[in-house]
């Protein structure tokens, strides 16, 4: 669906924004400007999870996958994932960078596996990679999910519910309280269970997409998507602490304007303009500017050790980072996802 790869493009271009941003300080801080790219950094990825429990639910939530379309699944999935990410784990690993815990032969053997979703999100070497854990914990237990929601049509709202009541304890105590030293706030932030609800509100979207063939005409969808930009930038325009806006009632706030975007998206066909040319580029790169971009500041370090302006830095590794993900998408993630779609035929 064309308008959720630009919206997810949209999510990733917003995180690499965050990151540069922090690395060349363009925004001096107590700025309206430094406190939403903060919002759009960490919110970025929570569209990340509803996009994706969107794409899913939209695609085989209607029924139950078979043995022979289980195994198609896994095989997409993981070659649409893993080169991408086994390749820049391997440049961590070679060029020595510490994204992460330590490189341990058990390090390596969870990120190789993608176990370590299940066991720590910041097992991983990766920069970012704590949410690419966490999506395949919900590809393994998307199947069930499906098979519930095919056969009894509140299971997702009662589900979310759920998911949002187990999530409580740790957005209300024990991320507040969980100590800055040693990253144990970030720690205790990426848990699944802080994050599970996020991909059965994506897949709430794709029950109604399946269900109204209402669709949003532009003068309504430029509306909405005024007005869900001024209810994120205008809430909590100034803090202290990046975990103020990420804890308590301020995440549900910001996670629920987040499933309005990626509604509003879902109901809008974009009509064919440079725009939508522009955003679907954008959502081809998405997964590539996401994991790329913290090398692309890694390798801006080491050709300029004095360091750069913050404006030049921040443009020249945003671009730098498009201009990688163009050719990764191209020349690594397209012919891998043409392997898994072969795989799978065959199969």
């Amino acid at each position: 669906m064309d308008s959720l790869d630009i919206f997810r493009g949209l999510m990733a271009f917003a995180v690499a924004i965050y990151h540069f941003a922090n690395w060349y300080p363009v925004f001096p801080a107590g700025q309206f400007a430094a406190y939403t790219t903060k919002k759009i950094g960490a919110y970025g990825v929570e569209g990340f999870f509803i996009i994706s429990g969107f794409c899913f639910f939209y695609l085989y939530g209607a029924g139950t996958l078979s043995p022979a379309g289980l195994r198609d699944f896994h095989l997409k999935r993981f070659f649409r994932i893993a080169p991408l990410y086994y390749l820049a784990v391997a440049a961590n690993l070679v060029f020595g960078i510490q994204a992460g815990p330590q490189h341990t032969l058990r390090m390596v053997a969870e990120n190789g596996s993608f176990t370590f979703g299940l066991i720590h999100p910041n097992h991983s070497l990766v920069t970012g990679g704590w949410s690419i854990g966490l999506e395949y914990v919900f590809y393994l237990a998307f199947p069930l999910l499906a098979w519930a929601a095919a056969r009894w049509k509140p299971f997702l709202a009662v589900a979310t519910l759920a998911l949002l009541a187990l999530s409580a304890p740790w957005t209300f105590t024990w991320v507040p309280q969980a100590s800055h030293a040693g990253d144990m706030k970030f720690h205790a932030y990426v848990h699944v269970a802080n994050h599970a609800f996020l991909f059965l509100m994506g897949g709430l979207v794709a029950q109604a997409r399946l269900a109204w063939k209402v669709r949003l005409p532009t003068p309504a969808f430029l509306a909405v998507c005024v007005a869900l930009v001024l209810a994120f930038t205008l809430k909590h325009r100034n803090f202290y602490d990046d975990f103020e806006i990420m804890v308590g009632w301020p995440r549900y706030y910001f996670c629920l304007v987040c499933m309005a975007g990626v509604a509003a998206f879902a109901f809008y066909d974009f009509p064919d303009s440079p725009v939508k040319t522009v955003g679907k580029f954008l959502g081809e790169v998405s997964y590539s500017v996401y994991l790329l971009h913290p090398l692309v500041q890694e390798g801006m370090a080491h050709a300029a050790p004095g360091g750069l302006g913050p404006w030049t830095g921040f443009l020249l590794g945003l671009g730098l980072s498009l201009g990688l993900s163009a050719l990764t998408f191209r020349f690594i993630e397209k012919p891998m996802m043409g392997l898994g779609r072969r795989l799978s035929l065959r199969s």
